[in-house]
């Protein structure tokens, strides 16, 4: 929406701004803005020099520390210059998440895993799957990347289904999220006459979900979650309609770490000829292990019957490099509506199986090889370090009198207050180095659980930092900090176009000089 236009929307829609108007007793800032003429675009101007101003250092610390390119050297640099400046960034930035400072994102991190990796990549670091005439072991990597996650997440299942599995390799959990919305969408057209077609997902699932209806003109209906943070089973049964063509659950969902109760979700959708589709990217390498470990796993796999897809990635708990994933289908007929086929080009017969044409093979060696390394029992290891650090984070956050941990996780642990202002908390911690994840709806904060996590005493220093920031945010509760009011307002603002607005400006950042 144009800002400047809010006011001659107030007239042709009175009646959604007089039901917006209800709520803005809770948003007096707001409130002046919408009812001011001309305001609203200066109120948005003015957060966006906010948003520039707190990410700008941040995001580009090299601008006077290095030589800024805005076009091509006269004359190339040497090697050794050029890798020794490479050296130097990253050394300057493997700090935090070498020493358990950050929420996921490296989720190994160990010297020799890291080299063992980097060495698997420069051996295939010119092969590309589009030609598999050149580099026929990029086919063997990744079919059986795909036979291993298959059968990790079958377990159990008659030989007869699992034998049937199958998927493709992607570049990571959002590709593979829309690459089998894509295909349900292409499916049901084809099999049901599905022209209209809608999705339906918890507010919860990944915002994957949403990019995919966006880029394929998918209707996403979204159900609430119960009072656990799990998909509202009840609204999913009314949500489902004649142009469903598929239904989401998530294992865990990102937000707060649960497993949306998949088992009956997806019977009703199979009751319903309707597709399943479990989003399992954060957890697909550690909730099979978890249940070998004795924890309560809710059932989320290809042992539902009414499961016929599932997403995971291999760079995030299966340790493989930046840059892999994994989508899963009950049987290749499904899988046939994601491949891409082109038979009149002059160029030739052209074919791919996901959206890029060009690959880098490189990442399916590394992912291969992380995987036949790590093996079994190096990630039921993993599993239980990871797990027994949860434990005590939960049993201690909980001991914290301002904080309550929403749901009952298993390793995405997700804290909230009612009584300070939550993410002036995330703030304290940033300051002494995390990298955390702040949420809404509810406001929280969380932390998933990583190997860098396991290592000793870093624990137990989360746990005195955050009793420290608490207690530091509730000796001054007047100080509102610099990141923590953009967190809050965006929080609040119920017209999320002014949200996108100052997303749009971050990205805008992203790629300035």
């Amino acid at each position: 929406m144009n800002l400047d236009a809010l006011q001659e929307y107030r007239k042709k829609y009175p009646g959604l701004f007089n039901l917006l108007e209800k709520t803005l007793d809770r948003y007096p800032r707001l409130d002046a803005v919408l009812k001011t003429p001309g305001v609203v675009k200066a109120e948005i101007d003015a957060q966006r020099k906010q948003v520039l101003e707190v990410i700008g250092a941040e995001m580009k610390p090299y601008r006077e520390q290095y030589e800024t390119f805005r076009e091509l050297p006269a004359k190339g640099r040497s090697r050794e210059d050029v890798l020794a400046e490479l050296e130097e960034m990253r050394a300057q930035e493997s700090g935090s998440w070498k020493e358990g400072f950050v929420s996921g994102a490296v989720y190994h991190g160990d010297k020799t895993h890291i080299d063992y990796l980097n060495e698997a990549y420069n051996l295939h670091s010119q092969s590309n799957p589009l030609h598999t005439d050149l580099w026929p072991s990029v086919s063997k990597f990744e079919s059986e990347i795909i036979s291993m996650t298959a059968r990790m997440l079958s377990e159990g299942a008659p030989e007869s289904v699992r034998e049937n599995l199958c998927g493709a390799v992607s570049s990571g959990g959002t590709e593979s999220i829309m690459l089998a919305m894509m295909t349900y969408r292409d499916m049901a057209e084809a099999e049901r006459g599905i022209t209209s077609p809608e999705m339906v997902a918890p507010v919860t699932a990944h915002a994957a979900f949403d990019k995919a209806a966006h880029y394929f003109k998918i209707k996403l209906r979204k159900i609430p979650v119960d009072a656990d943070y799990r998909a509202d089973l009840r609204a999913m049964k009314k949500a489902i309609n004649k142009n469903t063509v598929v239904v989401v659950g998530s294992a865990p969902a990102f937000p707060h770490g649960i497993v949306d109760p998949i088992e009956e979700m997806s019977n009703y959708a199979l009751k319903r000829g309707i597709p399943f589709h479990t989003d399992a990217c954060l957890g697909g390498f550690v909730l099979p292990f978890a249940r070998k470990l004795g924890y309560p796993v809710p059932a989320f796999d290809f042992n539902l019957p009414g499961v016929t897809s599932i997403s995971v990635d291999t760079h995030k708990y299966g340790y493989a490099a930046k840059g892999t994933s994994v989508i899963l289908y009950r049987n290749p007929e499904i899988r046939h509506y994601q491949f891409f086929t082109v038979t009149n080009w002059p160029g030739g017969m052209y074919f791919s199986p996901t959206f890029a044409g060009s690959r880098p093979g490189g990442l399916s060696a590394a992912g291969w090889a992380s995987l036949v390394h790590t093996g079994e029992e190096g990630y039921l290891e993993a599993a239980r370090e990871i797990l027994a650090v949860a434990d005590y984070m939960k049993v201690e956050i909980a001991k914290i009198p301002e904080l309550r941990i929403l749901g009952d996780p298993l390793f995405v642990i997700a804290f909230a207050s009612d009584t300070l202002d939550i993410y002036r908390v995330m703030e304290r911690m940033t300051e002494k180095g995390y990298s955390l994840n702040g949420l809404h709806r509810p406001a929280c904060v969380h932390i998933a659980i990583t190997l860098r996590h396991t290592k000793e005493g870093v624990k137990e220093r989360f746990i005195e930092d955050l009793k420290s920031a608490v207690a530091d945010v509730k000796a001054n509760p007047s100080e509102t900090g610099s990141t923590a009011p953009i967190y809050g307002l965006a929080a609040s603002i119920p017209v999320r176009s002014v949200v996108g607005d100052l997303l749009k400006t971050y990205m805008d950042a992203y790629y300035k000089l």
